[in-house]
């Protein structure tokens, strides 16, 4: 089946507390990483109810998602796209 990655990650910024709560993305083969600003907006039981999406979970001061090899590239790029910001190596050391 044909992903609209696109609407996947508009659903995925939207249910993480939208782009106002998401300080930067990154991703590593399989994981969506967020870093947020309050983990208390994350819709955690949506976020893992929709299609694609394999599981969610906090570790490490992040909000990772997972999204499977390739799935994640795409929704990476859509979130850069929509103006989210790459995380930077002080990003992550900053949590």
């Amino acid at each position: 089946m044909m992903q609209d990655y696109e609407k996947m990650t508009a659903e995925i910024i939207r249910l993480a507390g939208g782009k106002e709560n998401i300080h930067s993305v990154a991703h590593c083969a399989t994981r969506l990483r967020l870093l947020l600003a309050d983990k208390e907006k994350v819709d955690e039981k949506a976020i893992t109810e929709l299609e694609g999406v394999k599981g969610a979970f906090f570790n490490a001061g992040q909000y990772q998602v997972i999204l499977g090899i390739g799935t994640v590239d795409k929704v990476y790029e859509e979130a850069l796209r929509s103006g989210i910001s790459a995380a930077t190596t002080e990003d992550i050391r900053y949590i």
